[in-house]
């Protein structure tokens, strides 16, 4: 609604018809009206433009600036483009605990071949927290980005780490030379 009401546009007149010539007459939205349930909504714009109302079918309407018809509108389109973006990047349940249950309902559908964008859809979160708890249970190696394999049967980046040599064990307690108590 941010265009349109009250304004001259060089190609078009009333309602969008292509006129050619002096005579151009502005495009204008008067009234729309439209169905929701078994009601009829109007919103109609007041002579001038200036002012607009929104009639429910209840019969109670509301009148108010146009200025604030577009600020309203905006910020329904702003709040919707908002929760969108914010539902794609953060599910609801991202961040938070995982409940007694559900690590188990996780492993389970991981070992029954689901994946990782399958399981947070599956738990609301976000494919990294899958990740990362796969990973607590010992099924998942974020690394690589891939399942780890059970038993003898792991790469070598599957492959838990050796303990440390004696050697160098013994070498990581010894104080550093330039230490002074």
């Amino acid at each position: 609604m941010s265009q349109g009401y009250g304004r001259t546009h060089a190609q078009h007149g009333r309602y969008g018809e292509a006129q050619s010539g002096e005579g151009q007459e502005p495009l204008v939205w008067e009234r729309v009206t439209w169905r929701q349930g078994d009601g009829r909504y109007t919103f109609e714009v007041e002579e001038g433009g200036l002012h607009a109302k929104l009639t429910s079918p209840h019969g109670t309407s509301l009148t108010l600036p146009m200025v604030a018809w577009e600020g309203l509108l905006d910020a329904i389109t702003g709040a919707r483009k908002a929760r969108t973006r914010n539902e794609r990047a953060f599910p609801a349940r991202s961040g938070a605990r995982w409940y007694d249950g559900e690590a188990d309902e996780l492993a389970a559908g991981f070992k029954a071949g689901r994946t990782v964008a399958q399981l947070a859809r599956a738990h609301n979160r976000s494919a990294y927290g899958i990740e990362l708890q796969l990973e607590r249970l010992g099924l998942w190696d974020r690394i690589a980005h891939r399942a780890i394999v059970p038993g003898g049967h792991r790469s070598a980046s599957q492959a838990p780490l050796a303990p440390p040599a004696p050697e160098v064990e013994a070498h990581a307690r010894a104080p550093h030379p330039d230490y002074r108590e």
